[in-house]
């Protein structure tokens, strides 16, 4: 963002004890529900823009204006929270894979891979922040709503926000899944006979929240992939639910991201140099005129980190020393500059791959087992959640000049709660709706990806006849895709491919769920009501966290006995 469209400065330039407490609540509010939404249907928003929406929703009437200092503050603690959901599907890759974690494994691990995340935000920001000219499209998102809410903001946006939260939990909540039954979850569609094979719409609030936030071309790739899964149905094993045949899927994911790595070579590659540029500036001294820590305070937190790191993953999980420190060198620091990076110029975060292939690394330095190298994608999960996010968040607070080390500090209050909320979340998940590789009551995509990964480089669970060759011409296809993806005449003609690679690992009543929601939020309600985006934004707020809450809260109502 340069300096002809810069945000105004914050009208207030103070960390404000309500901006601190309702991010402190929204981190952990925000955590539990993305724990839920990313074993759901594999994807999530990570949470700034909604702290922001539901912090002005809060105190909208209050004498004291919202500034943006607040704004930024809130947006990145409950970014911090939301993206720390991302390490469910971690959890219950492990689950699938042979014993659950315990309750303690489980907060322990996020703790210290996010600590370890922390530590490399310092020279992330350097790098990417302060020394290169990044686009940041996600960034300049949030920064795009918090001066619209700074300004003033449309005071029926907190009763939109309300209303939608309510109607969407309570949609949730009384469903015929796992709910008290008085509304269904989904409509069969019964032409043809398509409905044998799984066809339906899901009447999921999330579906229609995220398909807006994703953008039509994904909600067009998931319509692309539900049809391909009944095409294919009927040869598959498990006819009724072709989703449930996860080997083409998790082909087509992996390959497809890798080519669109590929493809950003120049991306990687600067990302690499990137390492000389930092030793460049740590010989000739910072740019930074507001720097995060102290050097001094850097060199022992970032010491701290990597003890807490290796006194766990060593003593409590049998990790070797070794394995433990490639875990930090190349997925705390070495594929978080990559990913980071990525996700600044092109809005595309390969985390899912990103944790394949540290399992992999895993794999080749002797931690072959599916336990051990299945640490590799956890430690993706938890450092990105906080370095390639904190980053992104830092970027649009050096925009509003707000001081980089209120966004630091702020964020490291946040690990401890959210990371025993996490692991709480999926504990009951877990007790009432277990996750399993073939099938399972919830689909969890992207964990049956790591998952299988891992059963892939353990070699004690063959594969199924014929998925090797499904996985084959998956891949195959995914390559292509990408590739006629980037020329720039048929960008906008081609479904997205993370939309139908996505779509291939998931029902396919959500399939058609993602396309109808693009339908109405961009269609009907942006071409044809000509609704704004702030309002538009607001409604996608609300349907994802009402959601989220709804599935969070089905679990403990039935742990309580109030449904069954």
């Amino acid at each position: 963002m340069d300096a002809t469209v810069a945000p105004p400065a914050p009208t207030t330039h103070a960390l404000t004890l309500r901006s601190f407490l309702a991010g402190s609540v929204l981190a952990v509010f925000l955590c539990g529900v993305n724990s839920y939404l990313t074993l759901s249907f594999g994807v999530i928003e990570e949470g700034p823009t909604i702290a922001a929406l539901f912090f002005f929703a809060f105190f909208f009437l209050s004498r004291r204006r919202i500034s943006t200092s607040e704004l930024v503050i809130v947006a990145t603690m409950g970014s911090a929270g939301g993206s720390l959901g991302f390490i469910t599907n971690f959890y219950a890759a492990k689950a699938m894979t042979g014993t659950p974690y315990t309750f303690w494994e489980m907060a322990f691990f996020a703790i210290v891979t996010s600590l370890v995340g922390l530590a490399f935000v310092i020279p992330l920001r350097e790098l990417l922040v302060l020394r290169e000219k990044l686009p940041w499209p996600g960034s300049k998102a949030t920064a795009a709503i918090i001066t619209a809410l700074a300004e003033g903001g449309d005071r029926r946006q907190p009763m939109y926000l309300l209303a939608t939260v309510v109607i969407a939990m309570a949609y949730v909540v009384l469903n015929d899944d796992g709910g008290f039954g008085l509304v269904p979850e989904g409509t069969e569609l019964a032409i043809g006979g398509l409905a044998a094979f799984g066809a339906a719409i899901a009447w999921s609030p999330f579906a229609i929240g995220g398909a807006y936030l994703m953008g039509f071309r994904t909600c067009v790739g998931f319509l692309f992939g539900g049809i391909t899964l009944l095409v294919m149905a009927p040869y598959l094993p498990t006819p009724s639910a072709p989703h449930r045949y996860v080997w083409p899927g998790i082909s087509f994911l992996v390959s497809s991201g890798l080519t669109i790595m590929a493809v950003n070579w120049r991306v990687i590659s600067d990302s690499m140099r990137s390492l000389f540029r930092l030793r460049k500036v740590a010989t000739e001294g910072s740019v930074d005129d507001d720097p995060t820590l102290e050097p001094r305070v850097f060199v022992i937190f970032s010491l701290v980190a990597l003890a807490a790191a290796l006194a766990f993953m060593v003593l409590g999980m049998g990790l070797s020393v070794g394995l433990v420190l490639m875990l930090v060198i190349v997925g705390g620091f070495i594929q978080n500059i990559i990913a980071t990076r990525a996700a600044a110029q092109t809005a595309f975060n390969p985390a899912r791959v990103m944790g394949v292939l540290l399992q992999g690394l895993s794999a080749l330095m002797g931690g072959s087992a599916a336990a051990v190298n299945l640490t590799g994608a956890g430690f993706v999960a938890g450092s990105g959640a906080q370095a390639g996010n904190l980053t992104g968040d830092m970027a649009y607070g050096r925009w509003f000049r707000v001081p980089s080390r209120w966004q630091f500090w702020t964020q490291l209050t946040t690990l401890i709660p959210c990371a025993l909320v996490s692991a709480w979340v999926f504990t009951n998940l877990q007790a009432t709706t277990p996750v399993s590789l073939e099938g399972g009551q919830l689909p969890a995509p992207v964990a049956k990806i790591w998952a299988t990964s891992a059963l892939i480089f353990d070699g004690s669970q063959p594969m199924p006849d014929g998925a090797l060759t499904a996985m084959l011409i998956a891949a195959a296809i995914g390559v292509v895709w990408v590739l006629l993806e980037t020329r720039e005449h048929l960008h906008s003609k081609i479904p997205c491919s993370i939309g139908f690679g996505l779509g291939l690992v998931l029902p396919v009543s959500y399939d058609f769920s993602f396309f109808l929601g693009g339908f109405l939020m961009w269609i009907v309600g942006r071409r044809m009501l000509k609704l704004g985006d702030l309002t538009l934004t607001t409604i996608a707020v609300g349907c994802i966290v009402g959601e989220g809450l709804g599935g969070v809260l089905k679990p403990v109502l039935a742990l309580l006995g109030a449904i069954k």
